[in-house]
């Protein structure tokens, strides 16, 4: 109980316990040894980075991604043929990067208007055929729901879809044919 007091503070607590004996203290406490304190020290920094990708239109994007359009343009109804396009987007197109040996998947389904593996583009009750591929003019065809690799990991990539529309040259109906795709990337 007296143990790490000085001796002025233990005279008090035994004349308050009314201890009749005199106590003979010398010094200023317990002897301790003059011991250097380290100045220097060490700690650990980490991080950890993780393997992934993004997919975005423009670095200030907040919200969803604009992937533009694939506009096969005007052509008249009795021309029969094939019509190739890219997307096309004027301010922020969308593009994929990745870090080093992550491997991206591209996912296209196949539209509102899929019958089997074809998509086709609807006006009205009249459907204009069309594929996606990975090359301009050809390429990998990017078939309804099958992934398809993109490789993103030297710098921002434009997302890779291109497209040929076949027109059958009659039969068709004048207006304005389109259709809504749903992209999905994984990694």
């Amino acid at each position: 109980m007296l143990q790490g007091m000085d001796s002025v503070q233990m005279a008090m607590r035994l004349a308050a316990l009314g201890c009749g004996a005199v106590l003979a203290l010398t010094g200023s406490g317990p002897s301790r040894a003059s011991t250097k304190v380290p100045t220097t020290a060490n700690f650990l920094v980490s991080a950890t980075v993780s393997s992934g990708c993004w997919v975005v239109g423009n670095v200030s994007q907040t919200s969803g991604i604009g992937f533009g359009k694939l506009d096969f343009g005007s052509h008249p109804a009795v021309q029969a043929g094939n019509y190739d396009a890219a997307i096309g987007m004027a301010a922020s197109p969308a593009q994929v990067q990745c870090t080093p040996g992550a491997t991206v998947t591209m996912t296209i389904d196949g539209g509102q208007n899929a019958v089997g593996g074809q998509r086709r583009m609807r006006y009205g009750s009249s459907y204009l055929p069309y594929m996606l591929t990975t090359q301009p003019g050809g390429g990998a065809v990017v078939a309804p729901g099958v992934g398809v690799s993109v490789d993103a990991s030297a710098g921002p990539t434009l997302v890779p879809v291109y497209g040929r529309a076949s027109a059958p040259g009659a039969g068709l109906p004048a207006g304005n044919y389109t259709d809504t795709l749903q992209v999905i990337f994984s990694w």
